[in-house]
């Protein structure tokens, strides 16, 4: 699901070399203090970063949770997403599309934390602190199209911070909140490293630290789904990228991404993609050679050109 999620190594090194990942994508920020990209999405995964993030609706409409909070997000809408805070996002309409600036772990210190706020403008007329962000968003991107002087880009950065802070209003999480967070992150963590296995519900709770009808609570609201169908969606979208990327049998995947037997996977298939895994195959990679704006059928997030999005960031004309 790149650029939104978090890279973790598989402990057991006897899998094939395609499944050496648990699914989840490494940010690599090299040199730069952020990741700026803008994208269409259907679906983001629940996960978390390091260091926070701020997402601005471009177009179309976005079911969110993050943290205890679930939120619906329309064009020009944006969002603070907290170190840590768990999250994950939904497209409600076809084609919407978003703009992401995650921040770099290394602009902060113990002396100088990542800001822990609440902040939204979700339905709600947008005040001067709120049009000072949208304002300092639009610079940062200008320094990122534009290429100009790193010492430029990085003061962009911390404007930006500046305003968000003084835009929302710092928080403190209670500690029951910061141990369920725990949970559910060591939860998510278990299923990636364990989904080819015979996972049950009992086992990733009791791995969590919970019992089995708060973490099955939690869980949902976290991910959308009841655990049963996102362990399955987690193993059909493992299939997926083998189907796409080897020419390992089907039968073999299946078997390899966690179905006790192929006919799982095809009723799996039949039910989140609506067709069979065969089918899933041939039509990626006819429409490989097909040029088709938007995402295909094999993705979830297709990022698009940030200089091209630079005057739809800047028109999003916050009202107030």
């Amino acid at each position: 699901m790149f650029p939104f999620s978090v890279t973790q190594q598989r402990a057991r090194t006897e899998k094939p070399p395609q499944m050496a990942e648990s699914g989840y994508e490494l940010i690599a920020f090299n040199a730069e203090k952020l990741n700026v990209f803008a994208a269409q999405v259907r679906y983001c995964e629940p996960h978390w970063h390091p260091a926070p993030e701020l997402i601005t609706v471009l177009d179309g409409r976005f079911s969110v949770v993050a943290g205890n909070q679930s939120l619906l997000l329309e064009k020009g809408d944006m969002l603070y997403i907290n170190a840590g805070e768990v999250h994950s996002l939904n497209a409600e309409r076809e084609a919407s599309q978003l703009v992401t600036v995650q921040f770099s772990p290394s602009l902060f210190d113990t002396l100088h934390p990542a800001p822990m706020l609440a902040w939204s403008t979700q339905g709600r007329t947008f005040t001067a602190s709120d049009r000072l962000v949208h304002h300092k968003l639009v610079l940062l991107v200008e320094q990122l199209v534009s290429e100009d002087s790193p010492f430029q880009r990085l003061a962009a950065i911390y404007t930006l911070l500046d305003a968000l802070m003084n835009a929302g209003v710092a928080v403190s999480p209670p500690e029951s909140t910061l141990r369920e967070a725990a949970a559910i992150k060591k939860g998510i963590d278990y299923i990636n490293q364990g989904f080819d296995t015979p996972l049950t519900l009992s086992d990733v709770a009791r791995h969590a630290g919970m019992s089995y009808s708060w973490f099955s609570r939690l869980f949902k609201k976290v991910s959308r789904h009841n655990f049963k169908a996102y362990l399955t969606l987690v193993r059909v979208n493992k299939a997926k990228t083998l189907l796409r990327d080897t020419r390992i049998p089907i039968t073999e995947i299946s078997h390899t991404c966690g179905f006790q037997e192929h006919k799982y996977l095809i009723t799996a298939f039949n039910k989140y993609c609506g067709m069979t895994p065969g089918e899933y195959r041939k039509r990626y990679f006819s429409m490989q050679n097909a040029s088709s704006p938007g995402l295909t059928l094999a993705e979830d997030c297709q990022c698009l050109p940030l200089n091209e999005m630079l005057p739809r960031i800047a028109g999003l004309q916050p009202a107030g």
